[in-house]
């Protein structure tokens, strides 16, 4: 087999030479806007095009160090910095906490972030400071081994975890700190799972072996070893295959679509299960979002793939502005969240979530759902998926729509998935409605 290489990276490179000090203060100002409430998304599709990838890079693993790094700052400041001065030292200080890559020299690395420093009024007083304590560090690495129960996470977040998970939540804040692995998931209209295998091997692409308890439960999934830009991967443009994490698969496999079945997929973008529904049965599927900006990245997927599926801009919270009456044989609610599962992925939710949304985010999904619920044909089934690991915003919410959707029957599900090596953390409940 002979498969086609697209010519599309969606990865982040580093920064080398003169462009390091730029890559810095680039990455020292993404951080800002997140701490202003920017979504670091929202940030880097703003930034400039120079160095953005590579600061992309600096900024996601500051974000996932931040609770060390502000521990381990402690005994070397005698007084509160600005956060400014912060946000310079979380970008040179997480790149010592990677001692395996050795990504920089930690000299160089000292020097270019002073040279930062200095380009910015905010932060130019501080220089001497950070010079002092980054030096400090590096002659004494030992400081930067903080134990994550002692590192400073926001405190909703650790007694968020601490009840409702006492003898998980140190694992959960480890696994955060670490990037996630990088599934794919092949196109079984298009190409096997050995075969792609096979592929991947002859471009010189690892391959990790996934635990069979997993494996089975997304039967479609390959793990890769490293971080491989997508026009490394073999037949990527032509359909044979796309990037989702393993956890994330697990819905369409789920849901299980038969031939001929009318499907909604509420809240779909990006669209990585909808293509996943479409490429598992040939089935009636209606995808809806909530704007035109955020269908296209639906479009884009199912082009990628040749699938077709009939698109719907409206609010899953309000069906009568855009349902056309008919009624389906399932429905995929993958509903708003506070995305507290993919936190390793997206760093940054720990520092834009606060404890209040949480109960904003549970009033609206009992709002979508029960919208939703009206759409479902007798015997049809919906599948409830949030990326969340919280119980407000999972099992919690099953026993409510147990006891207060009409005929809603609950079916064995999943349950609560906790993030960890081989996949991220979702919860997924199944509810059918009586005939």
């Amino acid at each position: 087999m002979s498969l086609n290489i697209t010519n599309t990276s969606i990865h982040p490179t580093k920064a080398t030479g003169s462009n390091l000090c730029n890559t810095i203060l680039l990455a020292a100002q993404l951080l800002d806007q997140v701490r202003l409430g920017t979504s670091l998304t929202q940030a880097l599709a703003q930034a400039p095009s120079e160095n953005r990838s590579a600061a992309q890079s600096l900024t996601f693993d500051a974000l996932r160090y931040k609770p060390k790094i502000l521990q381990a700052l402690r005994p070397y400041l005698h007084k509160a910095i600005d956060p400014e001065v912060e946000d310079i030292f979380l970008i040179a200080i997480s790149t010592l906490f990677l001692e395996t890559q050795n990504q920089y020299a930690p000299y160089t690395l000292v020097n270019e972030t002073v040279k930062a420093a200095d380009q910015s009024r905010k932060t130019k007083h501080a220089k001497g400071l950070i010079n002092a304590v980054l030096r400090r560090l590096i002659e004494n690495p030992q400081a930067l081994h903080i134990d994550v129960i002692d590192a400073q996470y926001p405190s909703w977040w650790v007694k968020s975890l601490k009840k409702a998970y006492p003898n998980q939540f140190a694992p959960i804040l480890e696994t955060n700190l670490n990037p996630a692995k990088m599934f794919l998931r092949i196109n079984p209209q298009r190409v096997t799972l050995s075969a792609y295998r096979i592929e991947l091997e002859s471009a010189g692409i690892g391959v990790l072996e996934i635990p069979k308890q997993w494996q089975d439960l997304a039967p479609l999934a390959i793990a890769v070893e490293g971080s491989i830009p997508v026009h490394s991967l073999p037949g990527f443009q032509d359909g044979f295959v796309s990037v989702q994490d393993l956890g994330a698969q697990i819905a369409a496999q789920l849901i299980a679509p038969k031939d001929h079945e009318d499907v909604l997929d509420a809240c779909s973008a990006p669209g990585g299960k909808a293509c996943h529904l479409l490429e598992l049965a040939d089935i009636n599927l209606d995808v809806l979002e909530i704007s035109e900006e955020r269908m296209v990245r639906v479009k884009e997927n199912l082009s990628r793939l040749h699938l077709n599926a009939n698109m719907i801009i409206g609010d899953a919270a309000q069906a009568s502005t855009w349902w056309s009456g008919k009624y389906y044989d399932a429905i995929l609610a993958d509903v708003p969240c506070s995305a507290t599962g993919i936190i390793r992925r997206h760093p940054d939710i720990l520092y834009l979530r606060r404890s209040a949304d949480i109960v904003q985010l549970q009033e609206l999904q009992r709002k979508i759902t029960q919208e939703l619920w009206g759409l479902l044909k007798p015997g049809g089934r919906m599948l409830f998926v949030t990326c969340s690991i919280l119980p407000q915003e999972g099992e919690q919410q099953l026993e409510w729509f147990s006891n207060n959707l009409p005929d809603a029957l609950r079916l064995d599900c999943l349950g609560q998935l906790l993030p960890n090596e081989w996949h991220d953390g979702f919860y997924y409940g199944m509810l059918q409605k009586k005939r």
